[in-house]
This record gives structure tokens, sequence and C-alpha cells, in this order.
């Protein structure tokens, strides 16, 4: 474990947190998409590299949180292997995903029985309609039931992740409001971002579809009966309504980003620092030959750490 490996002097901000992309394959095709903000330049990690890679990061870093993405994890035909060997690893004391929900109805079970201890879903729209312009897959029955099923299963909490669209879905916060506060999952309110120049900006859909949500969040910190920030996680709110809906909120600017704890890897194995800037990254796969980590692997995320810095000035 190295404290002083972990912190960006240029910033003082300390990685507590791996995001790991684990294929860039997704079925689904959501305008929104920021594909993590990288694109893939090499194949894909194994699945043993995948691991010896996730025993570095957290031997070297000391962290012990790691929430597995994509693309779309579920697509990785492997992934139920890949979350049985993280957890086994028993450095993580949270293993946690990002999916669409697309497969979880089938998987929801294997994938918690394998160590995975919570998920994160995105919902975009409770109208099949909306959810399939937004998605491009006429898919919301299916991904409801794959929620009951990862509640059935034990996972928890279950978050919703809802990014705000004007024009699409932004009369709809109400009624996702009112679903969790009767199913007990937890909402998070996402405000639009631009994509990162690495996988090409697309600024119409920013500028067609971006809601801030400031005032949202404002309305909702009046009607809340309990309210706290996640220190740990860019600052973020996180409201319990009288409804007991319980509301997280991610902004964009320069507080979350400065509050910004995460590593991210990509499933080539390109380390880098901040979703708006892969480009920074460096590659870390030919070094995951070695069975003991070398001072070349040290040396790589030192690099990767110290080239973070607030994306918004």
């Amino acid at each position: 474990m190295n404290e002083e490996l972990a912190v960006n002097n240029n910033c003082n901000r300390t990685i507590k947190h791996i995001r790991f992309s684990v294929t860039s394959a997704c079925n689904y095709n959501c305008i929104y998409c920021d594909k993590e903000g990288f694109i893939p330049k090499t194949s894909l990690l194994s699945v043993d590299e995948i691991t010896r890679l996730c025993t570095l990061l957290a031997t070297t870093l000391n962290v012990t949180k790691i929430k597995l993405t994509g693309g779309e994890p579920l697509c990785r035909k492997e992934i139920v292997s890949i979350v049985k060997n993280i957890s086994n690893l028993h450095l993580y004391k949270d293993i946690s995903m990002t999916t669409n929900g697309f497969f979880l109805k089938e998987m929801a079970s294997d994938l918690y029985n394998a160590g995975l201890n919570r998920i994160n879903i995105s919902l975009c729209s409770l109208k099949p309609s909306v959810f399939k312009k937004i998605t491009g897959v006429d898919a919301l029955e299916l991904v409801l039931k794959g929620l009951k099923a990862a509640q059935k299963a034990g996972l928890y909490p279950i978050k919703l992740n809802y990014v705000m669209l004007k024009g699409l879905n932004d009369q709809e916060l109400d009624d996702i409001i009112d679903f969790c506060s009767k199913t007990g999952y937890i909402l998070q309110l996402i405000e639009l971002h631009k994509r990162s120049e690495a996988i090409g900006k697309e600024l119409s859909i920013f500028d067609h579809h971006h809601a801030p949500i400031e005032n949202i969040v404002e309305d909702i910190k009046a009607r809340a009966i309990e309210t706290f920030r996640r220190n740990d996680m860019q600052n973020r709110y996180v409201f319990k309504l009288p409804n007991n809906a319980v509301i997280e909120t991610i902004q964009t600017g320069k507080e979350a980003c400065n509050k910004c704890t995460k590593l991210r890897v990509g499933c080539d194995g390109n380390l880098f620092g901040c979703l708006f800037r892969s480009d920074l990254g460096t590659n870390i796969k030919s070094e995951l030959n070695d069975l003991t980590p070398s001072l070349k692997s040290q040396e790589i995320i030192q690099k990767v750490i110290s080239s973070r810095e607030p994306y918004y000035k």
C-alpha cells in the first residue's frame, strides 16, 4: 500500500474508487452515450489480466471499491467469472456494476452468488415509446423484470441512473420519484454532460437535450426531510423525501470535478483519470504479464494519477 501514490498533489484528490470497463460492446444505442470517455485501441483484457490488474490497483492504491462498467458489462460472456475472481481476491469490500438491465433477469442471481454487492441500472423513462427513442431498443418491460430479479437476488442497494434529457424525459421526474418511493430503489438524477473529444463531441445532443438541474435540486432540497452530502463521491447531495424516496443528484461543473476520486480503466488496459481526458491515459496491458508487480507498473499508475486535473475550470 502506498498512500502517497494515490494522491494527486496538483489538486489534492486521493483515489478511492476504480471504475473498470470490461467491454466496449453494448446492445443499446443511447443518444447520450459517452462510451466511458474512450475508444479501445487494442484488444480486450483477458479475464486473467483483469484479475491481475484489480490486484495491482488494490494493493498499490489501497482502494477497496470497484465498479464494473462497459459498454454493457453483461455483454461480456465471462462477466460472472470476472466478478467471482475479483470477489475471491478479498481485497474489495464493495463490488458494484452499472448496467442497462437488459440481461439482468437471467443473470442477477448468478452475479450475486459470484460476489456482486450492488448494482446501478440505467432507466431513462417509464414510457415504452420514450425509452425506445432514447435507447434505440424496445426493452422497458424486460428492464423492469430485471430490476425485480436483482432485488429478489439480494443485490442492495439498487440505484436507477436517470439522465435528464430536455424534450424527452424531463416531464417524468415526479413519476420516477414515485416509482422509487414504492420500490425502494434509489434515484440517481444525472445532469447530461458533454461528450469527450476522445469519442467525438456531438455537441448537437448536448445543445438539444441538456436540461440544467440546479433549480430541480433546490426544489428537492426544499421538500426533503433529510439531506446530506457524499463527500467521497464528488460531494453529491442525497435527499430523503416525505414519501421515503431517496434521490442522489449528480451535477456537472467545477465542484463535482474537484471532488472526483475515481481512477478509470478501459477494457483494453488504458488507465486514465478523467472521463474527458482519456488521451492522457497510459495503457498498462503489457505489464500485466509479470506475475509480480513491477516498478514500471507503479510508475504508470503514478503518471496517470499525476495527470488528473479538474476538467471544469
